[in-house]
């Protein structure tokens, strides 16, 4: 137990992409500096520089969904551009041992603890159809959406491959279907049906489409890729696009649940091929190593940063009525929810997802690949290759992917 919470799991955490732990790290400090108790700071300056934690926070989830479609959409499409099939099956077993242990540890948690009434989660969350039915456990919804994405994906790769699509097809089909979503979304906003718009799968799967078109690209056409990537100057703009709409556009809610969703896709792809082939400078600091550090522990800090809620609520009880300074108050606050989210998700990923891990590549292993890049297109050499993998022994940085974060 010592040797699962202290050491015994480097293989799993650096065979992992520390640019985009990197974004995970700041998509799951974005979640919890939106949920966590707070008060007003009582200084300008801090509450500007809150600001965006306070009011966009929620948008991580976003990220995560993008992100989530690159990697784990990129297991599948690494084995259809050098193999032409995938093994759906095999894909399906590794993400249950990787999403399942950590997530049926917290659905037995409270139903043991009972902080919720029984029938307000554990039917809906057992199905994985949180999303749809409603849960006590609010942030479990995304992980519906994703479930879902782990069938949808593979089935449609399987039907590509049957018809031997090669990746322009698979862009266009794609590109159809985030359109369509985009349609009804907005035509669900416009209904009223913002919950809807925000939580079913249906009106959500394009954020995760976007990466995995991204995805296609990168495996399937790799000179197109490089060229994307050299354009530094474009990249950099469409994520100042996104940029401007988390804070400007996100305040209004219809506008953000219909095509802001399509722009903060657009946006976090972009900001995805900027952290693989552009953060050279900056991956060794000790800043980003530190937010990277968060990142690989997001998915068990996202699973229980709630539990640190209600203590945070009574350290700003406890400390305003001593008549300490608003500065303070806020400052612990914070601080003292961040450390347990962050402890006991470090603690339950090492005593619960990582010894699953090792026991899924011990049982299951990543299916063998080589390092040829698809359909005649060429050798897959981006500078983002060393990041993500190049071999069949690297398999766990694509493989090993947290799911995404609700609000």
């Amino acid at each position: 137990m010592i040797t699962n919470l202290f050491g015994g799991t480097k293989a799993i955490v650096r065979d992992r992409a520390i640019e985009l732990d990197f974004l995970r790290g700041i998509a799951i400090i974005a979640v919890m500096g939106y949920h966590f108790r707070s008060v007003d700071p009582g200084l300008a300056a801090v509450s500007i520089a809150q600001y965006p934690l306070t009011h966009f926070g929620r948008e991580g989830v976003n990220l995560f969904f993008t992100l989530s479609g690159f990697l784990v959409g990129g297991l599948l499409l690494r084995q259809y551009a050098e193999r032409g099939a995938i093994d759906a099956r095999r894909f399906i077993v590794r993400r249950i041992f990787k999403i399942w242990p950590a997530y049926y540890t917290l659905i037995a948690f409270h139903a043991a603890a009972r902080r919720h009434p029984l029938d307000s989660f554990l039917v809906q969350n057992l199905t994985h159809l949180q999303n749809y039915l409603g849960t006590s456990i609010s942030q479990t919804w995304s992980l519906a959406v994703e479930e879902h994405f782990y069938l949808l994906l593979p089935a449609a790769l399987l039907v590509f491959a049957r018809w031997r699509l090669g990746a322009r097809a698979m862009l266009a089909i794609l590109g159809a279907v985030c359109l369509f979503v985009l349609v009804i979304r907005s035509v669900a906003v416009s209904d009223g049906r913002l919950e809807a718009a925000f939580a079913f799968t249906q009106y959500r799967i394009d954020s995760l489409l976007a990466g995995v078109m991204l995805a296609v690209v990168y495996w399937m056409t790799p000179d197109l890729y490089r060229r994307f990537a050299r354009r530094t100057s474009l990249l950099v703009a469409i994520v100042l696009v996104l940029v401007a709409w988390l804070g400007f556009g996100t305040a209004n809610t219809a506008l953000d649940e219909s095509v802001g969703y399509t722009i903060q896709a657009a946006g976090y792809v972009a900001l995805i091929v900027l952290m693989l082939e552009h953060a050279a400078a900056i991956r060794r600091t000790r800043w980003f190593r530190a937010v990277a550090w968060i990142g690989v522990y997001s998915y068990g800090i996202y699973l229980w940063h709630s539990v640190a809620l209600a203590p945070g609520e009574l350290f700003i009880a406890k400390a305003t009525a001593a008549g300490a300074p608003r500065l303070l108050v806020w400052f612990g606050a914070l601080a003292f929810q961040a450390a347990i989210a962050i402890g006991v998700g470090y603690v339950t990923t090492r005593a619960i997802e990582f010894p699953f891990l090792k026991l899924r590549n011990a049982l299951f292993p990543a299916t063998q690949t080589g390092r040829r890049g698809g359909r005649g297109d060429g050798a897959l050499m981006p500078r983002a290759s060393r990041a993500v993998a190049i071999g069949a022994s690297a398999a766990p940085a694509l493989d090993d992917v947290p799911p995404p974060v609700g609000r």
